[in-house]
């Protein structure tokens, strides 16, 4: 099970890596959907390119780190570092499907927009399969 669970956690990385990437390229194919909006449907934030690739980059790793933990990459790093990592990958996003109370995750206020729409019927279960996904990992 480990195995399976690393490697489709890295394949889910990896998708959205390079979606991040094609965004950083000024692709505009459902970038519509994944930044939160107001009431008034402007944004709640515009990312910057650079922002958008330290994302994808982020993404990337916490793909090479499932692959290192489930032995499909061999690493000079530690076994116990990769552990405090895979906790810190289920950390994060646990605190994305929580939430911030306002835009994003469960405890979201504001659920009229599109992106909210995505948000609570894709975007939030993901992070909460990523961050269960991670806990079982580190269980076994």
């Amino acid at each position: 099970m480990e195995y399976i669970l690393s490697i489709a956690n890295s394949v889910i990385f990896l998708f959205l890596a390079l979606m991040h990437l094609y965004w950083v390229c000024n692709g505009q194919v459902g970038i519509a959907a994944t930044i939160p909006t107001k009431l008034n449907g402007k944004r709640v934030f515009t990312p910057s390119r650079f922002g958008t690739f330290v994302v994808a980059a982020g993404l990337f790793m916490f793909a090479v780190t499932n692959l290192i933990f489930g032995g499909m990459i061999e690493s000079p790093i530690g076994l116990s570092y990769i552990n405090y990592a895979m906790w810190g990958i289920a950390g994060i996003f646990l605190i994305r499907f929580i939430g911030d109370f306002k835009y994003v995750g469960i405890t979201k206020r504001f659920r009229q927009s599109v992106f909210a729409q995505k948000d609570t019927f894709f975007y939030s279960p993901l992070c909460f399969l990523l961050a269960v996904s991670h806990a079982i990992l580190l269980m076994d």
